[in-house]
């Protein structure tokens, strides 16, 4: 596995499992804050645009969802603006999360191309 989609796949689990944990639709600092680092340094490790866009979009919903009442802005008539913001954080993720093996798919298929053209050459990593 490529280490930077490996870092990014860990900071998905961790926001996964973050956001699984805490329900929001009240102030929360520091779980706003544990998430932006997340999404942070998930951006950093890989440059992709998808991926980078993706994440952003978790940001900014997790900010509204741990603040004091911006998730209400979100309510529906058959759910809670916090529920419906935790339901879009997860689809971002797992956004990323199919991102994350398309990526690495296509960088394995790249790799057995390179090898096939030169047997000799040592696989990128």
């Amino acid at each position: 596995m490529y280490k930077d989609i490996r870092q990014v796949r860990e900071h998905y689990a961790a926001l996964r499992d973050l956001i699984a944990r805490a329900l929001g639709g009240r102030d929360d600092v520091a779980t706003r804050s544990q998430v932006s680092v997340l999404c942070e340094a998930a951006i950093a490790a890989l440059d992709d645009a998808e991926t980078r866009q993706r994440l952003r979009a978790v940001d900014r919903h997790a900010a509204e969802l741990f603040s004091d009442d911006q998730h209400q802005k979100w309510d529906r008539e058959h759910m809670s603006g916090a529920a419906y913001l935790r339901l879009q954080i997860l689809i971002a993720l797992e956004a990323v999360n199919t991102r994350l093996f398309l990526l690495d798919a296509q960088r394995d298929r790249g790799g057995l191309a390179s090898a096939v053209a030169d047997p000799l050459r040592p696989p990128a990593v």
